[in-house]
């Protein structure tokens, strides 16, 4: 876990890592398309109606299989939007309001955020375009006989976007038709507590405090001196302390109030409504949870989107973010207290809870009827935005701005020529003249 958090220190932590998700994808794609089972899969007698898949963080190549069965493509992506899917459906120029998910900036940034912002981000689109793409076009046609379409225009050729995110997680977007929004496909209703952990949570007159870093972050790799600041700050509390954690951290005095377990049912005790307060490392499945039954969050951060999901909660109000390596008894009472007893951070975040459950329909039936609209559309490319196809130096009209330079640059000359040789014939003239005849 240290060696997660310091990199996430280093400088242009995001352009030096570009990206490890992608050093994954060198290595894997190679085995995935030589496998039997892929092999298998393209060369038998298969037909499908439409292909779905999870075409980026790495598996854009698999793309191919929308052109070997010549089926549309409907794609997912679990965390939102990212530098990749900006470009492919349209979104290339949305840079000035939609900051990397890597970034922990939200709400509407500040020059300096905006440059940083526009750096990375073309930064990456200009690797996966000019190197990352090529290099695994390369690996398609050494497994698949060809001729075959290059990666990008096949990922201009997806029918349709699968995005997560919602107004009430991290903002409003000017996305295309053929990109829906799907939150919170994965809650289910709350089902009964156990009944040792339902007597604790009734009986909680003060409330009770969930605390829990996700499946990926350990608690046993968090330092020892972290360890006895949260111990500490939970023993003064009149709240009873529910920490999800893979140790019982046998060597340190666990306050009464305090009960550890190597997991619990994260929906059914956010859904308790003697919960009050969420204490988590800001995956976007916690914080949608969060907002679904109404619990103010304290965000401590780690890696990927989790700061900007942190930093979105902050900025509409129902969240604190706490660094890591900011975690001392003082800054996490602080932390605590301030959202506890500050009714705003309850208020802003029953506020989302309604926003972010109020739909037509549910995101999975939402799911099902673009799935089947795509398929009775023939791919329904009618719901994509022109943008989509336009190179990029159009898309930002740079080659308007340099026939429009040039121009300018021509008329200007002309101008200067001009006018020196009219000073010339009007000034010098005159005087050269009147010294000969002297």
């Amino acid at each position: 876990m240290e060696e997660a958090i310091n990199k996430q220190k280093q400088p242009l932590r995001i352009l030096g890592g570009v990206n490890i998700a992608k050093t994954l994808g060198d290595k894997i794609i190679p085995q995935v398309l030589e496998s039997p089972v892929f092999q298998d899969l393209v060369h038998g007698d298969n037909k499908f109606d439409l292909i779905f898949t999870e075409a980026f963080m790495w598996q854009e190549a698999l793309v191919i299989l929308g052109h070997l069965f010549k089926a549309p493509v409907v794609t997912y992506c679990p965390f939102g939007y990212s530098q990749e899917i900006l470009r492919y459906i349209g979104l290339t120029n949305s840079v000035a309001y939609l900051p990397l998910k890597d970034l922990p900036y939200a709400g509407q940034m500040s020059t300096l955020q905006r440059m940083e912002n526009a750096l990375y981000i073309y930064a990456k689109m200009l690797y996966d375009e000019y190197w990352y793409y090529p290099q695994h076009d390369a690996l398609l046609a050494r497994y698949i006989p060809g001729p075959l379409p290059r990666i990008t225009d096949m990922l201009r050729n997806i029918s349709l976007f699968f995005l997560t995110g919602n107004t009430a997680l991290d903002g409003a977007k000017l996305y295309p038709p053929h990109v829906v929004e799907l939150s919170g496909v994965h809650l289910k209703e709350p089902t009964p507590l156990d009944k040792e952990l339902k007597s604790m949570m009734d009986k909680a007159a003060k409330g009770v405090v969930y605390f829990s870093f996700g499946s990926v972050l350990k608690a046993s790799g968090l330092r020892k001196r972290t360890v006895q600041a949260f111990l500490s700050v939970f023993k003064e509390l009149d709240q009873i302390v529910l920490w999800k954690a893979d140790t019982n951290y046998t060597d340190s005095d666990i306050p009464n109030n305090v009960h550890i377990r190597d997991r619990f049912d994260q929906i059914n005790i956010l859904a308790h409504p003697n919960c009050v307060l969420f204490i988590t490392h800001g995956g976007v499945s916690s914080t949608m949870e969060a907002i679904r039954y109404a619990i103010p969050i304290i965000g401590v951060p780690f890696f990927a989107d989790q700061d900007n999901n942190i930093a979105n909660a902050q900025h509409f109000g129902y969240g604190l973010h706490l660094s890591y390596s900011n975690i001392t008894e003082e800054s996490l009472h602080w932390a605590i207290q301030t959202v506890l007893r500050d009714p705003r951070f309850k208020k802003n975040i029953s506020r989302a809870s309604r926003i972010f459950t109020d739909k037509p329909m549910s995101s999975l039936d939402t799911a099902i009827y673009w799935i089947e609209y795509v398929i009775r559309h023939n791919g329904a490319h009618h719901l994509k935005p022109l943008a989509v196809y336009i190179p990029w130096y159009q898309l930002f009209l740079i080659d308007v701005i340099v026939i429009y330079s040039a121009m300018f640059c021509m008329v200007l000359y002309i101008f200067v020529k001009l006018f020196s040789l009219i000073f010339r014939k009007l000034f010098l003239a005159p005087k050269l003249l009147k010294e000969k005849i002297n």
